[in-house]
């Protein structure tokens, strides 16, 4: 929890209205205090004698108190929860005015709940429930007579406007759910299925295609359906670019990584023309911050961007992203990121010398960076034509694959498989009949790490 959070908490302990036991506002006291200096809680039986309990040290009294202060947090963590939503906390306080039948709230707060409403910047599924709750509320203050006297005027549209919030409501969260499922079905092999076909004739027949939210999830859901369909992707991303603000931070998240998982699947499948729409989005992703998560970019996202620009010849732009958003990675992944990821560059640029620099500042502690750089290392130096470095550093590598226990057994194929096949390229030399055998085991292995580049030095040879 962050000092301000801290501070809040300690109010909230105070205040004898959900706190009467001095003993747990004194733990509470003791324990923030040491984290906030960054201390370790001190052992139980001297905690205890700090709450002037003039009893002796009972085990079974301390986990109790221990046990109170931990259901007064959880309190408060609802209640700062309730207190950050205005509508649900607008909607709570109509709802206790008619049920108290507090006549002389009602006009002001039947007016401060429809401006909560539209001033409201969300529009995902949540306002139209609240949306739908206010609705529902406003129509059971109104009488019979009153109900009446609007229906002969035609002017009594409440059920019709609750049932729109609650189709709103529904189809959202069917939808988001579906999309939600299919991204799980595809990551862990799920056979788990649910019935969307009441969600999609809602959309496809009604008023509810118009909101923006809607459609978006709409179209989300669709193009996993239909996972070729280019139209679709640029109508969501159009839709999503103009919409995205309204969203709260973890929906934008979830819209996000549809639409780079979809462009992640076409640069798979070496559209050319998504390689540079994958690095525009990801741009997209990081100025608007959807990318980040408690601030930080995450290494996968950031490796994406230097991989795919690197593809497509982008290296001062690759180079200007690692040095610019390097800062954005975890303190821990930082220098890695920055000197593997330069390394990369100049493997690219061709500047040998500068690779072997770059990956002799990368800390091998992380088994990510560990057999990606030896592997580059391998690569960089059989560019240099130092082929017995590259022999020593091949044995090298292998030895290291059998002992580490830590590696993914399917990883440790494709670094094997690397280093067997380019071992077989220095051996067959230039024997045109050997390199060709050796080109089409290497296209046909679907396990093979580094394959684009060893498939380069084969037609290299044979050109």
């Amino acid at each position: 929890m962050s000092s301000p959070e801290l501070n809040r908490f300690l109010k909230f302990i105070k205040s004898p209205y959900f706190n009467k036991n001095e003993k747990i506002t004194t733990l509470a006291v003791y324990v923030i205090n040491r984290i906030k200096n960054k201390q370790e809680v001190e052992e139980k039986n001297v905690v205890w004698e700090l709450l002037e309990t003039k009893s002796d040290y009972s085990d079974l009294k301390f986990r109790k108190l221990c046990n109170d202060l931990l259901d007064r947090f959880e309190n408060f963590l609802a209640t700062e929860n309730m207190l950050s939503q205005k509508l649900l906390m607008s909607n709570l306080l109509l709802d206790s005015i008619k049920n108290r039948k507090l006549g002389d709230l009602i006009e002001k707060h039947i007016q401060q709940s429809s401006t909560n409403l539209n001033r409201n910047m969300d529009r995902s599924s949540d306002y139209y429930l609240q949306k739908y709750y206010q609705q529902k509320t406003l129509n059971n203050f109104k009488t019979n007579y009153q109900k009446k006297t609007e229906l002969k005027k035609g002017s009594y549209n409440s059920y019709a406007d609750m049932d729109r919030s609650l189709d709103a409501f529904y189809v959202i969260e069917k939808l988001r759910l579906a999309t939600d499922l299919q991204t799980w079905k595809k990551m862990y092999k799920r056979e788990e299925t649910i019935d969307i076909s009441l969600a999609i004739q809602l959309v496809e027949n009604s008023f509810l295609s118009k909101i923006p939210h809607v459609n978006i999830y709409f179209l989300m859901y669709s193009l996993y359906v239909n996972q070729e369909d280019e139209k679709t992707f640029y109508q969501l991303k159009q839709l999503a670019k103009d919409n995205i603000n309204r969203f709260p931070q973890e929906e934008q998240r979830e819209i996000f990584e549809v639409i780079i998982s979809y462009c992640i699947r076409r640069v798979n499948k070496a559209d050319m023309n998504f390689h540079k729409e994958t690095l525009l989005n990801y741009e997209w992703g990081i100025s608007t911050e959807i990318l980040l998560q408690n601030g930080e970019l995450s290494p996968t996202a950031f490796r994406n961007y230097v991989v795919i620009g690197l593809r497509v010849g982008e290296y001062e732009k690759v180079e200007r992203f690692i040095k610019n958003n390097a800062e954005l990675l975890a303190l821990d992944r930082r220098e890695n990121a920055l000197n593997f990821n330069m390394a990369r560059v100049d493997f690219y640029r061709k500047d040998f010398d500068s690779v072997v620099g770059y990956l002799s500042k990368v800390n091998y502690d992380d088994i990510w960076y560990n057999v990606n750089s030896k592997m580059l290392l391998i690569a960089t130096y059989y560019e240099k034509d130092e082929i017995d470095l590259v022999m020593l550093n091949i044995d090298s590598f292998q030895t290291f694959l059998r002992r580490e226990k830590s590696l993914d057994e399917n990883k440790r194929k494709l670094y094997n498989s690397f280093n067997r096949y380019l071992k077989k390229l220095i051996k067959v030399n230039f024997e045109k009949s050997k390199l060709s055998a050796l080109r089409d085991k290497v296209s046909a292995d679907q396990n093979v790490g580094n394959k684009k580049w060893l498939l380069e030095k084969i037609e290299a040879l044979l050109s």
